[in-house]
């Protein structure tokens, strides 16, 4: 399924609230939630040694799920496409990272007060 027709489908199931500040409030805490129970299995998995098991990946990729839920709905209370934005930020890393990723140039980047800035 591409990235429309996912946002499409999602807002369809939306609670409509009237403003899109409610609606960006809606899928702020809706992320910070579903971003919660994902890092608590993650928990589970790095500091009480659960196995990443068929049964712990489902749970993560119905969390995962859930993220990209109320991205889409963060989007279109903007008035944004998800694939456009998507799109966008794959520019901005091929731009940063022009090659591949590296330590180095993840240090380096200018626009967050990188190597030259902490040098000067």
């Amino acid at each position: 399924m591409d990235l429309i027709t996912y946002q499409n489908n999602a807002l369809r199931t939306e609670k409509k609230l009237p403003t899109p500040v409610e609606r960006l409030v809606h899928a702020s805490l809706g992320l910070a939630t579903e971003s919660g129970e994902m890092t608590t299995e993650v928990k589970r998995m790095a500091i009480y040694s659960k196995p990443l098991d068929e049964d712990r990946r489902a749970h993560l990729a119905e969390e995962i799920g859930d993220v990209m839920w109320y991205l889409a709905i963060a989007a279109d209370a903007l008035g944004m496409q998800l694939a456009d934005i998507a799109a966008a930020n794959i520019s901005k890393l091929q731009q940063r990272f022009p090659d591949a990723y590296s330590d180095h140039a993840a240090e380096a980047r200018a626009d967050k007060g990188g190597l030259d800035a902490r040098n000067s």
